[in-house]
């Protein structure tokens, strides 16, 4: 027992280093998914009828697609690196995981805004249209103000899952924490240490995502009051 305790307080650091580049891949994936996704959302919302239709069936597609089959699909599809204006740019493998992990993230925005505006009062669009406002200053100053605060607390609770999603990640190359910790028990080789590790893993997702159920509830009940 001692010896594995000396272990992973010192694979700690390494592990600490991992658990860093998940929490970076889920802000890269909620960042890019909250902007598509809410103006997936906003798409469904629209008064053109071809725009609704396609923004529906993205939002459906990315809703029932697991996240692990678009991010191997995204790892093998995207190139190394691109060519643009004679430089060469590469795509990491991080990058990837951040665009396979928004997908998601874009399905959940889009139906959130969509339901958050439908659940806007008809009074506040009857009294928009009486000013007369068109309807982008219908949206950007009367509808999305009010309908924000309902995106919050559902945001926070699906930023925890994909933390947790973000694991994956290891499996396209990526050295976050779960890639650490089998490097750390292939150096050690020692059986022991396989349920001491990936329980410590374990350990790092539960400290930093649990406290984001009691932030939503907060959120929740001040939204409430």
């Amino acid at each position: 027992m001692g010896r594995t305790l000396d272990t992973l307080i010192a694979w700690t650091p390494e592990l600490a280093a991992g658990f860093l580049m998940n929490i970076v891949i889920s802000l890269g994936a909620m960042a890019l998914g909250t902007a598509i996704g809410m103006l997936v959302g906003l798409g469904r919302n629209s008064s053109r009828d071809w725009l609704r239709r396609s923004c529906w069936g993205v939002t459906q597609f990315l809703r029932n697609t697991p996240s692990l089959v678009l991010l191997f699909y995204l790892a093998y599809m995207l190139p190394y690196e691109v060519q643009l204006a004679g430089m060469t740019i590469p795509l990491p493998g991080w990058l990837k995981a951040v665009i396979g992990l928004s997908m998601p993230v874009i399905g959940f925005m889009s139906d959130n805004v969509y339901g958050a505006i439908r659940n806007i009062h008809t009074d506040q669009w009857d009294a928009a249209a009486a000013l007369p406002l068109s309807h982008y200053q219908t949206m950007t100053s009367v509808i999305l103000p009010q309908a924000t605060p309902m995106l919050l607390p559902p945001w926070m609770s699906y930023f925890a899952v994909i933390v947790m999603a973000s694991s994956t990640a290891s499996m396209v190359g990526v050295k976050e924490i779960l890639s650490s910790a089998t490097v750390a028990m292939e150096s050690v080789s020692d059986p022991a240490l396989v349920i001491p590790m990936y329980f410590y893993v374990l350990c790092w997702f539960f400290v930093f995502c649990y406290p984001f159920s009691h932030i939503t509830r907060w959120f929740e009940r001040r939204r409430w009051r």
